[in-house]
């Protein structure tokens, strides 16, 4: 409900002047939206992914924040170059065809599903037997699965088929965060794994308050792992940013 309100009004207003108004709104609307989904029954995705809380903050951690929010960053950039990518291949191949490219991306999504059903559908269900044993699939796998899902999650996209990123790219940022704890165990996996989707939430859909709330609801991140994962999304902002800024200048 209240992802729903914060998300709706950082996507439409921003920081504009009608942004209380828009908030106002839409806290009713994701209320509403909220206690319909309660009578139909349907399991809420709050505590969807629990990890253990963080007991004590040690001044690593914040490093550790910064430079998995660089990683989230460039996770975001990556999903932005695929859909532009593969949008434009989907074009010069398929050009006015409505129903072909479906077709095709339809039959790879199938083909690489076969071989890894792990990457089948948005991730949501699947992610949580990776996430009770993830050395099962080892570092390189776990990296190859977050790539593939960001590349499949394009390919449907720019060819016509309906749906969201958000859990997609929570997939990805998952199987990404669980590597790097198995080459860094040192790393508490929480803050591998949270740190990286929240930064990656944060670029991509361009609503940092948006994508925080969304991973502390959903990894029921405790005080010190919402610091944690609010520097690394500063962090991917800031990076965004500098970025932009210096392509504006050499423009």
């Amino acid at each position: 409900m209240l992802f729903t309100g914060v998300f709706a009004t950082e996507f439409q207003v921003g920081g504009t002047k009608g942004a209380l108004k828009f908030l106002t709104w839409n806290l009713l609307a994701g209320s509403i939206g909220f206690l319909f989904f309660l009578l139909l029954g349907l399991p809420p995705f709050a505590q969807s992914i629990p990890f253990q809380p963080i007991s004590e903050l040690h001044p690593a951690y914040v490093l550790y924040a910064i430079v998995l929010g660089v990683i989230g960053a460039l996770l975001a950039v990556f999903t932005g170059l695929s859909m532009q990518g593969i949008g434009r291949l989907v074009e010069r191949v398929f050009k006015d065809y409505v129903i072909l490219p479906l077709l095709a991306a339809g039959a790879v999504v199938a083909l690489v599903g076969y071989f890894v059903p792990e990457l089948l559908f948005s991730g949501e269900d699947q992610i949580h037997a990776i996430i009770a044993d993830p050395v099962a699939f080892g570092a390189a796998m776990l990296l190859a699965m977050a790539v593939m899902k960001i590349l499949l999650l394009a390919l449907s996209f720019r060819s016509g088929f309906i749906g969201g990123p958000i859990f997609p790219i929570l997939f990805s940022s998952t199987m990404i965060g669980l590597a790097i704890n198995q080459v860094f165990p040192e790393v508490p996996v929480s803050i591998c794994v949270l740190c990286i989707e929240a930064s990656t939430l944060a670029l991509a859909l361009r609503a940092p308050l948006t994508a925080i709330l969304l991973v502390a609801v959903v990894g029921t991140a405790d005080s010190i792992t919402v610091l944690l994962i609010t520097i690394s999304s500063v962090t991917a902002m800031i990076l965004a940013a500098e970025i932009q800024r210096r392509r504006a200048t050499k423009g």
